[in-house]
This record gives C-alpha cells, sequence and structure tokens, in this order.
C-alpha cells in the first residue's frame, strides 16, 4: 500500500514537472476556441431574434455553450503563461467571461426576440475583440 502512494506521488510530481507554461500556439488555440462558441452563439441568437428557435433548444444550447466558454475561461485563467503572454492571456480570459455571460442571456430568456436581437449584436463585437486578439498574438509569434 506505501509502495502504491509513493508510485501515485512520483507520477503526479513528474507529470507536473512535465507542464511548461502556456505557449503563444497554446493561447491562439484557446483564442480560437473562444472565436467559435461566440460564432455558434451568434446563429442561435439569430434564429431567436428572428422567432426561428424553440426556446427548448435555445435554453439548453445556451447552456451547454455558456459552460465551454466558463471553462475555457477558467482553463487560461490557471495556465501559467510563457513571459510576454499574460496580458493577451488575461484579455482572453476577460472575453470569455463576457461570452459566458452574454449567453447567458440568451439562456434566461430563450424565447425573447428583442433579447436575441441584442445578444447577437454583443456577440458580434466579441468576435471582432477575438478576432483584434488573435491578429496580436500572430504578431508575437
Amino acid at each position: 500500500m506505501r509502495l502504491l502512494r509513493v508510485s501515485s506521488v512520483v507520477t503526479g510530481c513528474v507529470l507536473l514537472a512535465g507542464c511548461g507554461p502556456l505557449s503563444n500556439g497554446e493561447l491562439a488555440r484557446g483564442v480560437e476556441t473562444l472565436s467559435a462558441l461566440a460564432a455558434e452563439g451568434r446563429l442561435v441568437a439569430d434564429g431567436v431574434a428572428s422567432d426561428r428557435t424553440r426556446a427548448t433548444y435555445t435554453r439548453v444550447h445556451a447552456r451547454e455553450l455558456a459552460d465551454d466558454a466558463a471553462h475555457e475561461a477558467e482553463k487560461l485563467a490557471d495556465a501559467r503563461v510563457q513571459r510576454g503572454l499574460e496580458q493577451p492571456r488575461d484579455q482572453a480570459v476577460a472575453i470569455a467571461q463576457r461570452l459566458d455571460d452574454t449567453l447567458g442571456e440568451l439562456e434566461t430568456f430563450p424565447g425573447g426576440e428583442r433579447t436575441g436581437a441584442q445578444v447577437r449584436e454583443d456577440l458580434a463585437g466579441i468576435e471582432d475583440e477575438v478576432d483584434r486578439l488573435t491578429k496580436r498574438l500572430a504578431e508575437l509569434r
């Protein structure tokens, strides 16, 4: 039993030691995930704004997208980053949090056409921010 515990501790230490700081490429992939979530959310919001999407579908799908955005925010916030990437990482975390909040509006008001239109507009703005961040990360490579 003692050998099993020691083995588990050693394995954990090896795994932790192998985890280096988040690279530019890894951060860029996280930002791409945010872009995809915003685009998909905008499609859902467009359906709500034009009264083409059922409330149940909107609520469930918006919750899934918001959860994914929150998970990405947590992942990025917890990651150690390479020197010089702290600010872009923090910006990505802030975008992910706003994305989570914005998608939460669709979850809360899945049948509101005005809410759908506002969320669609807000998500377009978030997509623009993600595009700017993507370009900035490309310049830092």
